[in-house]
């Protein structure tokens, strides 16, 4: 009884820190079986600007019939935001409250130079490279997929490293964001 109940513990650590793992794996590595969108991580800690925010998956939210999971980004001196992103045929949709619809974040057959705007027209997006580098104060990235952001606020180039998602952002080819590998570190800025 006694080596099931361990075995079934040993288990259990493992899978939560398999999740962990994938969250932050080693930090700077990607993971090749991976993919540049995924939703399977419950925390990210993110540099913007001058401030910060962390982003957890906080549930699922049945809305017009589709399920979506919910990100609650929690900003430093700014009000809380909330994601919806779903995954259907290795194609992220974001739920767009502004327009009641959805808008394509990723799509695993998208090409470079492959181009599409949002639900409500106002934003453009645009593959870049899927061979990007970007070097942050934490880590030197290298095989990332590069998205152009033409955005109200201004245009951006987005970062995205396999099993980990997001990991950055330049403006004019200047680091404007980055993950952190912890909240203390976030603090620091």
């Amino acid at each position: 009884m006694k080596n099931k109940l361990l075995l079934s513990l040993f288990i259990l650590i493992s899978l939560l820190s398999n999740a962990q793992l994938r969250e932050g794996q080693n930090f700077c590595d990607e993971s090749p079986e991976g993919n540049y969108f995924p939703l399977s991580l419950n925390k990210k800690n993110i540099l913007w600007a001058d401030t910060y925010y962390t982003e957890d998956k906080i549930g699922t939210k049945i809305i017009n019939g589709k399920t979506y999971l919910e990100f609650k980004q929690n900003w430093k001196n700014i009000a809380p935001t909330t994601l919806f992103l779903r995954k259907e045929n290795n194609v992220v949709y974001q739920y767009e409250e502004c327009c009641k619809k959805e808008t394509i974040r990723y799509d695993s057959n998208f090409k470079k130079d492959h181009l599409w705007k949002s639900a409500d027209g106002l934003r453009e997006y645009k593959i870049v490279s899927y061979k990007g580098k970007l070097k942050t104060p934490y880590c030197s990235y290298k095989n990332l997929l590069v998205i152009n952001a033409k955005l109200s606020f201004g245009e951006f180039k987005f970062y995205y490293l396999k099993g980990h998602g997001y990991i950055g952002a330049t403006e004019n080819n200047k680091l404007v964001s980055c993950i952190s590998p912890s909240l203390e570190t976030l603090k620091e800025k």
